[in-house]
């Protein structure tokens, strides 16, 4: 059967004239306290107190050059047991009361939630009146601030405590100098360095600047924290600091030049325009013959002038090997020529031993800012995590550094693939093998994995041997990667895909195992030329293996879009028999198909990249590709509100379909689109606020038309994400319920930038399904009406195949049949990849 390049469209959606949304159903009103008017009094005695507190934090702010309406103090709000803390939609650039952050603590029985806000004097005046209102409430509408009194406690002067929003086994406790990240105000920055200044502490470089913070790391005490937040009054939140680790699988390296010399006379070199995997690591030593063929030394840079820019671990160089070769062990026994297709890129962002480290987010920033603008198109490799970053989903400062890169002002977005980090070995190198029963569930992904914008990457293992038996089984988890199975906050799955990793032995001692030369993976080494050649495995071989597969795919496909390219491999991805034996598994232990379902999104992503999908399409597999953007919001009535969807209607193989009636067929369809991220919204526990925009898409169901298809959008796609059925139905909201087949279905698909989902049945039932709907949901942008947000428009990619086990027919050709000439994108001639 020939193969095809995949159908390539833009400009196919259709955007609705008219988007009408419907509202969220409102939360019912907290239980009302006991005596009001005692409640209010304590309160108002509290408020008074503050006021001494205002006139003190003043002084100094004066003398610090802070302007006087901007002078005021922090204050924590402690929540009511078991009471929603009630803070509507206060956030940090409030007009009144500016919300810092909100945090929950105590123990399951006993939750309680506090919130940190920072008031002035004239705040603090209109809280006095807002207080009295809600004392003197009797019936109608309830004043403003009424459900704030009626579920805080108490307020008080913030303390450092209170404003930590980092991991609080990481919070200082003495005076000891330990290294801060401090979250400041934007627009605040040049007071908060000249206090800097005064108090004589040098951060590590230049902050990292988001929507509203200003991220900065430095060492201080916990005294020079304190005199911070009452001086500069800027200090938003703070955290413990972060930087990239190595984990550096440290075995013995392979001599082998005659192999090396062999295949160095294969290799054909890359044309100058080609695709370039940028590596962000520890250096690459491109001396190496194998890598100086598409790694020049004027590619090959540090962030920091005083590092060098050749390998100092040896790290960087084995993931270069990886990214351009893969398994160099095939290469070299096929003894064939090897067309190169891709090239290479270095940036050292890991500091050397012995020198000061930089913070992961300022690294790779950094990094990203000093690779030459234009030239050929590059996607990133990032298989470096920082141990010391939040691991329980919540996105941090390097994991939305990482997503801002992405985003790239949303105009040439960036495709970042991302490790999902290593279970840590014993100090000899060993790997206790209890964990690996529930496929490493208590050893949680390592930031930045939880970036929504990046390829997240695991690690599987298809590495076994008749010579030597592998711990792991074939096809199912890389022994030593990480999940998200046991995460707090799933903004995302992750991982999104995984790729081999290397396998391990069992040890002498069966409760342990451990990597060999003979289950991991054969690349190139920093020490040559005596020792060219290494081994490396684990989720850093993995994601430089994804980095460099997804160059290749960029090589084949030059016009596709960094969102595609991501959307693709997730795409074309497929759970291994084991990883599906995993699935059946779980579901004999009593928890649901789906759950199940999601319990492998959670292991395994959607598994490993089928590569001969990935490149092509054939008649019995077609891959349809509509590129194309939205503008999600519109000004109307001085608020911002949901603009528009678009409505594509796709060349489909119908008459096909409709041929092979009761035939079993697949579906894959997947929206892939890059957010601008607000990391403080995660702080407000808006993680429905991490990001600009969200999306959403929708399949059409057999027996509707478009009009059908089109209206049941319209009238349940709403300002607010409705992530309850038994809400959607009370409001008459369609779901997936009516629409089975699907294997997560429309509730559990839509997390994160990247929705894939699956649907089989018959092939007279996806004839009907011709057509997708792409339609917006609220993120932070629609909450800012003065900033001009309603006038962008944002890109995403929609892909759907359709595959069939018959070998008779042509799907591919007859969609193609369909296709207006106005939406094609040029076929590229394929080539071998």
């Amino acid at each position: 059967m020939p193969d095809y390049p995949h159908i390539h469209l833009r400009n196919l959606g259709q955007a609705s004239k008219k988007f009408r949304s419907r509202g969220m159903n409102s939360s019912p009103p907290p239980s009302p306290v006991e005596n009001r008017k005692e409640h209010a009094a304590k309160l108002r005695t509290q408020l008074v107190s503050l006021a001494g507190e205002i006139t003190e934090f003043a002084k100094d702010q004066k003398l610090a050059g802070v302007e006087n309406k901007r002078r005021g103090v922090p204050v924590t709000a402690i929540g009511r047991v078991d009471e929603q803390l009630r803070v509507g939609t206060l956030k940090l650039n409030s007009q009144g009361l500016e919300l810092l952050s909100l945090k929950e603590r105590g123990s399951a029985s006993q939750e309680k939630r506090s919130a940190n806000f920072f008031i002035t004097k004239a705040q603090l005046k209109a809280l006095h009146a807002a207080l009295d209102r809600y004392e003197g409430h009797k019936s109608g509408k309830r004043p403003r601030r009424f459900n704030l009194f009626e579920t805080v406690t108490s307020f008080r002067l913030a303390t450092v405590d209170d404003l930590w929003t980092g991991q609080m086994d990481m919070l200082p406790d003495g005076e000891q100098v330990v290294e801060w990240e401090v979250w400041v105000r934007l627009g605040a920055q040049n007071l908060f360095n000249r206090y800097l200044d005064r108090l004589g502490l040098a951060t590590s470089g230049e902050p990292t600047v988001f929507v509203d913070v200003a991220i900065y790391n430095f060492a201080a005490t916990r005294t020079d924290i304190e005199l911070l937040i009452r001086g500069t009054a800027a200090v938003v939140e703070l955290r413990n600091a972060s930087s990239f680790v190595t984990e550096y699988l440290d075995l013995d390296p392979e001599g082998r030049t005659e192999s090396v010399e062999a295949l160095t006379n294969l290799l054909l070199e890359p044309s100058s325009d080609s695709p370039v995997t940028t590596v962000l690591d520890t250096g690459v030593n491109h001396a190496n013959p194998l890598l100086s063929i598409a790694l020049p030394s004027d590619r090959c840079g540090s962030i920091d002038a005083t590092w060098a820019a050749n390998d100092h671990n040896g790290h960087g160089t084995n993931m270069a090997g990886i990214a351009l070769y893969g398994d160099l062990e095939a290469k070299i026994e096929a003894n064939l020529p090897v067309q190169l297709y891709t090239q290479l890129e270095s940036v050292v962002v890991t500091a050397p031993h012995g020198t000061d480290h930089v913070p992961g987010h300022e690294a790779i920033v950094r990094a990203v800012n000093l690779l030459p603008q234009g030239g050929p198109s590059r996607i990133f490799c990032l298989a470096q995590t920082a141990p010391g970053d939040f691991s329980d989903g919540q996105q941090s400062a390097l994991s939305a550094a990482v997503d801002r890169l992405a985003w790239n002002d949303g105009k040439a977005s960036r495709l970042i693939c991302v490790a999902a980090g290593n279970v840590p070995p014993t100090v000899d190198k060993r790997y206790p093998v209890g964990a690996y029963e529930m496929r490493n569930s208590e050893h949680r992904l390592e930031s930045p994995a939880q970036a929504v914008n990046a390829l997240t990457v695991g690690a599987a293992t298809e590495r076994q041997s008749d010579a030597w038996q592998g711990f792991a089984p074939v096809g199912d988890l890389c022994p030593s990667s990480r999940t998200s199975q046991t995460w707090e906050q799933h903004d995302a799955y992750k991982p999104d895909i995984v790729m081999e990793g290397g396998n391990h032995i069992l040890d002498d001692d069966p409760l342990f195992s451990r990597a060999t030369n003979h289950t991991l993976l054969l690349t190139t080494n920093k020490n040559y030329p005596n020792q060219p050649l290494g081994w490396t495995g684990e989720t850093s071989a993995a994601t430089a293996r994804a980095a460099g597969l997804a160059t290749r795919l960029q090589a084949q496909y030059p016009n596709f879009r960094a969102e595609t390219l991501r959307g693709l491999m997730v795409h074309c991805a497929e759970w291994t028999p084991a990883m599906l034996a995993r699935a059946k598994q779980l579901e004999t232990l009593g928890i649901s198909k789906q759950d199940a379902f999601e319990t492998m999104l959670q292991c395994y992503g959607w598994g490993i990249p089928n590569e001969e999908r990935l490149f092509r399409s054939a008649g019995d597999a077609l891959t349809l590709i509509a590129e194309d953007k939205l503008q999600p919001y519109k000004l109307q009535d001085n608020r911002i509100s949901l603009r528009e969807m678009k409505y594509f209607k796709l060349p489909w193989p119908t008459d096909i379909l409709k041929s092979l009636n009761q035939a079993e067929v697949e579906l894959r369809c997947t929206l892939s689109y890059f957010g601008e991220p607000d990391p403080h919204a995660i702080s407000r526990n808006r993680s429905d606020r991490y990001s600009s925009h969200r999306l959403r898409f929708d399949v059409r169901r057999p027996g509707e038309d478009d009009l059908d298809a089109i209206s049941r959008i319209n009238q349940y796609a709403s300002e607010e994400d409705i992530e309850d059925i038994a809400d959607a139905e009370t409001f008459g909201l369609a779901t997936t319920v009516g629409d089975p087949g699907w294997r997560l279905g429309d509730r559990k698909r839509r997390r994160g930038t990247i929705h894939h989902d699956i649907w089989t049945g018959k092939a007279f039932d996806l004839a009907g399904r011709d057509a997708v709907s792409v339609f917006p949901v609220r993120g932070w942008w629609g909450d800012r009406k003065n900033d001009g947000y309603e006038h962008r428009s944002v890109r995403f990619s929609v892909i759907v195949s359709v595959r069939t086990q018959e070998t008779n027919v042509n799907l591919t050709a007859e969609a193609m049949s369909k296709v207006a000439a106005k939406n094609l994108v040029a076929a590229p001639t394929l080539i071998t990849i």
